[in-house]
């Protein structure tokens, strides 16, 4: 992913998402050098606000300093990353039981392990449901537990679509117990 911009003050700027030396995806800026100059590298942190002598700077914190692009371009780069890392997630990823009995709600299912990225999310948010338990005053058993939770009855289809390994599927466990 790389998006091509300009700063506030109109230097062109690379937006990049790479990988670093531990092999984690993260987001670059290099500064487009004009006659001699020697192309800057710098990792940018995140979206962040800072009061300087002429007023508020917003844009992208990088070592230090704010980098001023416009936010859209922040946005598609980060959103490029954070789908890389939650494509890494898909290796492992399986379904974890999610248990809470309150005094309005009871929330018994399973959950994603992991957060999975956009591409994946859109093929599985059909079998989705959303599920506060905070809305309990009183929490008779289990944890609380805000988030999506699979529907009842659709977790083999979750786990078809995200690709569960054989190991790792609920139904595999459920198969081991049967046997024994």
């Amino acid at each position: 992913m790389e998006i091509l911009t300009r700063t506030a003050t109109g230097t062109q700027v690379r937006l990049t998402v790479e990988l670093d030396r531990h092999s984690i995806h993260q987001v670059y800026a290099y500064f487009i050098p004009s006659g001699e100059e020697v192309e800057k590298k710098f990792l940018c942190n995140c979206w962040g606000r800072r009061k300087a002598s002429d007023g508020i700077r917003e844009g992208i914190v990088l070592s230090g300093h704010i980098l001023e692009v416009s936010r859209a371009d922040w946005l598609k780069v980060f959103f490029a990353r954070e789908d890389l890392h939650a494509r890494e997630n898909l290796k492992d990823i399986h379904l974890v039981r999610i248990f809470s009995h309150g005094n309005r709600l009871k929330i018994d299912g399973y959950t994603l392990s992991a957060r999975v990225d956009r591409e994946t999310w859109k093929r599985i948010s059909p079998f989705m449901e959303e599920v506060d338990s905070s809305v309990n005053e009183v929490l008779h058993e289990g944890d609380h537990f805000v988030g999506w939770i699979v529907k009842a009855g659709m977790e083999r289809q979750v786990e078809e679509t995200i690709g569960v390994s054989a190991e790792n599927s609920i139904f595999a466990e459920e198969t081991e117990y049967s046997e024994k």
